[in-house]
């Protein structure tokens, strides 16, 4: 049996991180800065991450499309089933 870690969310985290930050002697503060300046120079998206829920006019051709897709090979594969029970 596996345990089962649950991590919070990002925003709870990022949360968590400022109470921390608030913490932290200024001089501490600024190492931290350095800190984050590092890993983004080193580990970040060339481009931000768009976090938003909505949907582009684009997403929702592509998903249309796809529940096209996906409901006639559903649809073609009843017909073939339907055809041979005869």
């Amino acid at each position: 049996m596996q345990a089962v870690i649950n991590q919070p969310s990002q925003e709870a985290q990022v949360v968590q991180i400022i109470q921390v930050l608030r913490a932290l002697p200024p001089e501490k503060v600024v190492e931290v800065w350095d800190f984050v300046v590092f890993l983004q120079d080193r580990y970040a998206a060339t481009q931000p991450v768009d976090i938003n829920d909505a949907w582009s006019d684009q997403d929702l051709q592509d998903l249309r499309k796809a529940s096209l897709a996906y409901a006639e090979s559903v649809l073609w594969a009843e017909e073939n089933h339907h055809a041979q029970a005869r």
